[in-house]
């Protein structure tokens, strides 16, 4: 049984080192997303809450929110599938199926880039790098408030 796989993307461009700055800025962005992720999650529970309790609109704005109500329904069709093989083959058999599905299944190369700590900086072995200038972003209401509107 063959297994289908995928290559991982490779750049034409091929560097010989990844720079101190590269990996600088991947951690300073990987940071700021958390960061504004965690934002937009409390600023969405403030807005729900407003829209829950009769909140109007302000008309001034470019933008408009829309709220729609959806119902979602979750269904595990794994393990629903799972449960009808062993209604219909036994529990040995569906067994059998399941881990013939599974190994019947594409695989996919996935690289995760994980930031962690530098030992050999950590233990001033190694040179920091440049200092640039730090940038902040901020919520565009942030910046108009601070602004004097």
């Amino acid at each position: 049984m063959a297994v289908a796989t995928v290559a991982p993307r490779i750049s034409s461009i091929q560097p010989t080192v990844i720079t101190s700055e590269e990996i600088s800025r991947y951690a300073e962005i990987t940071s700021q997303l958390s960061q504004l992720e965690a934002q937009q999650k409390a600023l969405r529970a403030e807005l729900l809450d407003l829209h829950t309790a009769g909140a109007e609109q302000e008309t001034d704005s470019p933008y408009l929110l829309s709220f729609v109500d959806q119902v979602r329904r979750t269904v595990d069709w794994k393990n629903h599938a799972l449960q009808l093989a062993t209604k219909l083959y036994g529990i040995e058999k569906a067994e059998q199926w399941k881990l013939k599905v599974e190994v019947a299944a594409p695989a996919q190369a996935i690289t995760q880039i994980r930031i962690k700590p530098n030992p050999e900086y950590a233990a001033n072995v190694a040179s920091p790098p440049p200092r640039r200038p730090v940038v902040s972003i901020g919520m565009p209401s942030e910046s108009l408030a601070k602004s004097g509107d």
